[in-house]
């Protein structure tokens, strides 16, 4: 017998009001089209995992768990020095870091 099973998305409202710079941070990050992907409240920055990683920094790891490593700090670094943030997890929620951006954004202007 086959059970069909509901998938639920979660909520998308507060993503949705860092939707510039979400673009501008997958393209300019995760080198990938924000509009491609499937983002919401829940998703968090390790959920894009090697994502942007230089491919020699790639090519470097021995094996997946490696992989996820180094792009943990790559992408960290990159973060922070891009962003002027500091203590950035690789398990951010991304509503969250695009909270911080702005506001670190915003604090430079005034």
């Amino acid at each position: 017998m086959f059970v069909m099973t509901k998938v639920v998305i979660a909520s998308q409202e507060r993503i949705d009001d860092f939707e510039q710079t979400a673009h501008e941070f997958f393209r300019a990050v995760l080198d990938m089209d924000y509009s491609e992907c499937i983002v919401t409240d829940e998703s968090r920055l390790s959920d894009f995992s090697s994502c942007g990683l230089p491919e020699d920094i790639a090519d470097a790891a021995q094996g997946l768990k490696e992989l996820y490593s180094a792009w943990d700090v790559w992408v960290v670094a990159v973060i922070c020095d891009r962003y002027g943030l500091e203590d950035v997890s690789p398990t951010v929620l991304l509503v969250e870091l695009f909270e911080r951006i702005e506001w670190q954004q915003m604090s430079r202007i005034h």
